[in-house]
């Protein structure tokens, strides 16, 4: 055997180490990972029977039977414990099935785009469905989460909201002045009821901002529900707020040329609603003035277009303007009652009918601009 001084060198030097566990440190000495676990066992008070320790040193997980990598005294270890009876029925037990999965996640994705995008299958009051091309394309109505706060159960669930928003995208009127106007918007939207921002913008002018109109198109809210939440507005008043967005399609401002589009549009909305009622067309066993509620409206649609116009401007139309919508109803008589960019004429070709059309609706807007600028001078 070797010198005594051999044999006091080949022993192996325990060395104080200082394990940190759950915000406190013990200290232990040990002189491998075997021993340093077994410390940890012991001082920690975790029993290896139902505890599984994971130590880490210098960014290394210890390894049993491994050499201690090369500490200094008093060196740091992290300590991580987890019960064995946890991890087992962990990896026996079932997936909690209230927990989706990506597959799950993507699937619920496509169902909700489905669910926003204005389907030919959906079926209103109406039962009819909108143009083709010239339609709205998605709708969106308001969720609780848009509400800031759970609504009552007195309010309409968003599925009677989306209901409603698909009534108003396939009302037979509505189709009609999208298709002869060519309007195509990209979602119909329930504007929130309680959306702060936009109630900023309308403070001091004692009016409710009831819809509005992004990008000429892109988007339209309007606002389907009662200032209490209890109900819808009445539909011909949604009617109104559309087709007044409607009119933001072609212009933004709210000058001359607005108005007189807006009692364009609400001129073609009753006419055509006269025409269905006076065919004897019926809507899920009901007349159609009946469904829009517009029955005393069309017994005299020039007093109904003033009034509508002037509640919702606020103030009567100029006499000018009236002259304008008389001519306005006079052209379109001439032509069966269609509106100016409309179905054509019996016995007219499709591209004369439209070329007039568009040159009358041009000859209108042009007398229009000139109003307005003859009013901007005189002032």
């Amino acid at each position: 055997s070797g010198s005594p001084s051999t044999s006091v060198s080949r022993r192996r030097t325990r060395m104080r180490l200082l394990l940190q566990f759950k915000g406190k440190t013990t200290e232990v000495h040990a002189d491998s990972a075997d021993t340093v676990i077994a410390a940890a066992h012991d001082a920690l008070a975790l029993p290896s029977d139902e505890w599984r320790l994971k130590i880490v040193a210098k960014g290394k997980q210890l390894q049993p039977g491994a050499s201690l990598p090369a500490l200094a005294e008093g060196a740091k270890l992290m300590v991580m414990a987890s019960s064995i009876t946890a991890v087992e029925r962990g990896l026996t037990s079932r997936s909690d099935p209230t927990v989706r999965g990506f597959a799950a996640e993507d699937e619920a994705a496509s169902r909700r785009a489905a669910d926003t995008a204005g389907g030919a299958d959906e079926v209103s009051v109406w039962c009819t469905s909108q143009d083709a091309e010239h339609k709205f394309c998605r709708f969106e109505p308001c969720t609780w989460q848009s509400f800031g706060t759970r609504p009552s159960s007195t309010t309409p669930h968003a599925f009677e909201a989306r209901k409603l928003l698909l009534r108003l995208a396939t009302d037979p009127a509505v189709v009609g002045i999208m298709r002869e106007r060519r309007y195509r918007v990209g979602t119909l939207a329930e504007m929130d009821p309680i959306d702060d921002r936009l109630a900023e913008k309308m403070e001091g002018g004692g009016k409710r901002l009831l819809g509005y109109n992004t990008n000429h198109g892109m988007s339209i809210h309007v606002r389907l529900r009662t200032m209490d939440l209890r109900g819808f507005e009445a539909y011909p008043s949604l009617v109104d707020t559309l087709l007044h967005e409607l009119a933001h399609n072609e212009v933004g401002p709210h000058n001359d040329l607005f108005w007189h589009l807006f009692a364009q549009l609400k001129a073609d909305y009753l006419r055509h609603h006269a025409r269905l009622a006076q065919s004897g067309a019926l809507f899920s066993g009901a007349s159609p003035l009946q469904l829009a509620g517009v029955a005393e409206q069309v017994s005299d649609v020039r007093a109904a277009v003033l009034g509508t116009v002037a509640r919702d401007r606020m103030a009567p139309l100029p006499p000018a303007q009236e002259a304008l919508l008389d001519g306005y109803f006079s052209l379109t008589e001439r032509r069966g009652g269609n509106a100016v960019g409309g179905a054509e004429r019996q016995g007219d070709s499709g591209e004369g009918a439209s070329h007039a059309s568009a040159r009358a609706l041009a000859a209108e807007r042009a007398e229009a601009r000139r109003l307005q600028q003859q009013q901007q001078q005189q002032q």
